[in-house]
């Protein structure tokens, strides 16, 4: 009898044992379940503060509606398409531009039209520091960036604009290429243009005439193409180089920006009529471009984009009139 107890109780012990490792087994198997549940997303920012020229800035790090008052051309090459830019940027205004401007609504032009902006529902508006419009009144529509056109080059406002809208990237190939496009063209031309001849590039509108620099215009020829400027506009470039004309100049004056080369930029129809007289008059015939038959008629709305899209246009047009594979750009 007393043998059958302690049997009994043994197997009573047994029976506890295996039910207590069960029971921790399957506490054991439930853990790894637990420890796999998903923690709860963590949502990304959906915008992000920025320093501007007018201080700090909260904009979208992903806008997808942007309106810009004057760089069509520089968001293009950042492979970006604006829903709104001024009419000076669209269609025939900037042809170097006509085939990312499709779909593109306007503006208007300087000033822009604040209603028309407003009408698009921009989640950023791009604009530059001479639109005439109180950076207030942007605001009030969207995030506003003022970047900088009047001291700033081509290169420098790319970068910009790169920064605030994470393509930084993008604008480096993109200046890689301007300035591979810029080598290959001054091999193209070494043996049709010496360094030692002088280039001038005279716009007429209306009834003023004046002389560029190294900007707008200029920046194909006197940077791209490493042309070398008359001295006074040389010594001009040097002393300030944002400098992109001199004042209108007389009729007098023209000899004092005589050049070897001469490029001519007539703006509308009254300055036509100018230059018509002009060619007329023995102080032009005298000009040595003049009189070496080196003077090219280019278009001002071609020539006078100041962005990375254009400068590359133009500096394959400055190679074809320097080349004699065309007399006009």
């Amino acid at each position: 009898m007393r043998t059958k107890m302690i049997f009994i109780a043994s197997m009573l012990v047994i029976m506890l044992v295996v039910t207590a490792c069960g029971q921790s087994g399957a506490a054991n198997q439930s853990n790894p379940a637990e420890a796999a549940e998903p923690a709860a997303p963590v949502e990304e920012a959906q915008t992000r503060k920025v320093t501007t020229v007018n201080g700090e800035v909260e904009i979208p790090v992903n806008p997808q509606r942007i309106v810009a008052t004057y760089y069509l051309g520089e968001l293009a090459a950042l492979g970006i398409k604006p829903v709104g830019t001024v009419d000076r940027q669209l269609g025939k205004a900037n042809p170097n531009l006509a085939s990312y401007s499709e779909g593109v609504a306007s503006i208007g032009d300087f000033p822009p039209n604040l209603e028309a902006i407003a009408a698009l529902e921009p989640d950023l508006i791009i604009a530059t520091d001479f639109d005439n419009i109180e950076y207030a009144d942007y605001s009030k529509i969207a995030p506003t960036i003022v970047i900088p056109w009047t001291t700033a080059d081509v290169a420098t406002k790319l970068r910009s604009i790169a920064a605030f809208l994470d393509k930084d990237a993008e604008a480096e190939a993109f200046i890689q290429e301007m300035d591979a496009n810029a080598a290959k063209a001054r091999e193209a031309i070494k043996d049709d243009i010496s360094k030692e001849e002088t280039v001038a590039i005279i716009r007429f509108f209306g009834k003023s005439i004046r002389v560029y620099g190294g900007r707008d215009i200029g920046h194909a020829l006197y940077h791209s193409l490493e042309l070398t400027p008359t001295p006074i506009i040389k010594q001009a470039m040097e002393q300030n180089p944002n400098f992109t004309s001199t004042e209108d100049v007389s009729l007098e004056q023209i000899s004092e920006y005589a050049a070897d080369r001469i490029f001519v930029v007539v703006s509308d129809e009254e300055a036509d009529s100018q230059y018509n007289e002009l060619q007329k008059l023995a102080i032009w015939a005298n000009l040595p471009a003049v009189k070496n038959n080196k003077v090219y008629k280019i278009q001002a709305d071609k020539w006078f984009a100041y962005d990375p899209i254009s400068i590359n246009v133009t500096v394959e047009d400055a190679v074809r009139i320097l080349t004699g594979e065309d007399d006009k750009g």
